[in-house]
């Protein structure tokens, strides 16, 4: 039989279970409707883990114990993390609004239910309401965020059911926004903008599948044109912070990477810095895409800019994305293997880059040419 020592908190206990090499902390629940009476039971690494535990639940300064604990919960347990992410420079403001607008949003339908005994068709039912109310776009980031709101739980080891990770999107709702240019159409926006201001962005985009703020965030110490080829060091992701933009830390650790630059790449940046006066004090010293005011160029104007770009070059309308998702896609096109693809984006596995950033060009599986063959010889 298992020895224990308990010591006696003001509502719960705490002991050392031998057997497990774990401290064991337990926390009374309210009694059934029949008088049964219940206790919570969680294991921890240490002693002060415990008894932390019990302090915080008794004391309501943590979200319940999972048997009472609500969607509701979860998600201000998860919106709590994301500001404190905020404050320290992480998130931008503009990130953490719409997400707590989405949680409120998922919180008024599906709040009031216990977190462990939501279910998967629960959530698949909420997420086809939503497609008649908004936009698919954003039914994708409900379920990003309830997705987001248990694994925050888990990680706290307040829950152990996640059914938003099982949920499946309806089916209008499946296919990833976003258009990947062919290679001639990609080539016809580069020589349509060539000689204006943003060239080099579209390049360097395309040339080296940059995510919009790592491009505008690219200071010229961490670029070496000289060499052939030339290499981009992407080391900053402009951010929005509550006194405005500033250049953090790259988006994920994987972020933080060195990038061989295509000819056309490295001959766009060349010229821009021989026509730019980039700011040469200040937080934005060697700033390479600026303002007339020598500011960072916001998203909004990049984004306007490349549907200009795309109207003059006759091409369909794109997102700043797009770009990144084309040098993916024209890379797997040329046969280089998916694994490289996803180092050269950022990604932290090939998932996400098969799910988000690549498009089939061409067939992948040219079976046809072999069934010719077989029939041929009968």
């Amino acid at each position: 039989m298992t020895r224990r020592t308990a010591r006696r908190l003001s509502k719960g206990s705490v002991f050392y279970d031998k057997k497990r090499r774990r401290w064991v902390a337990m926390v009374p629940l309210p009694r059934t409707g029949d008088g049964t009476r219940r206790r919570s039971r969680r294991t921890f690494h240490t002693k002060l883990e415990a008894e932390n535990f019990i302090a915080d639940t008794t004391a309501g300064h943590s979200v319940p114990v999972s048997a009472h604990l609500t969607v509701s919960d979860l998600l201000d347990g998860w919106r709590r993390a994301r500001r404190r992410r905020a404050a320290q420079g992480e998130l931008s403001p503009n990130t953490v609004q719409v997400a707590e607008y989405v949680a409120r949003r998922i919180q008024e339908a599906l709040g009031h239910r216990t977190a462990e005994d939501l279910s998967v068709d629960e959530v698949e039912e909420f997420l086809s309401a939503q497609t008649l109310q908004v936009s698919l776009r954003y039914v994708q980031m409900q379920r990003n965020v309830l997705d987001q709101a248990y694994k925050w739980a888990a990680r706290n080891r307040l829950i152990t059911w996640n059914p938003a990770v099982l949920a499946s999107l309806p089916h209008t709702a499946r296919s990833d926004h976003g258009q990947v240019l062919t290679a001639d159409q990609a080539a016809s926006l580069l020589e349509s903008s060539r000689g204006s201001r943003w060239h080099a962005l579209w390049a360097t985009m395309l040339g080296a599948g940059l995510r919009p703020g790592e491009a505008l965030a690219l200071t010229w110490p961490c670029l070496d044109l000289d060499q052939d080829p030339g290499v981009v060091h992407v080391r900053h992701y402009l951010r929005t912070g509550t006194d405005g933009p500033f250049l953090g830390e790259p988006k994920t650790a994987r972020s933080s990477r060195s990038l061989d630059l295509p000819h056309f790449t490295t001959q766009a940046l060349k010229q821009l810095q021989e026509v730019s006066d980039s700011p040469s004090v200040g937080v934005w010293a060697g700033l390479v895409f600026h303002t007339d005011t020598d500011q960072p160029i916001g998203l909004p104007n990049a984004r306007r800019a490349l549907r200009r770009a795309c109207a003059d070059a006759g091409l369909p309308r794109l997102c700043l994305y797009d770009l990144r998702r084309t040098a993916g896609s024209l890379l797997v096109d040329a046969g280089v293997h998916l694994e490289q693809v996803a180092d050269l984006l950022g990604h932290a596995d090939v998932a996400t880059t098969r799910r988000h950033y690549v498009r089939a060009m061409r067939p992948t599986i040219s079976h046809a040419q072999h069934l010719e063959e077989v029939l041929a010889e009968r």
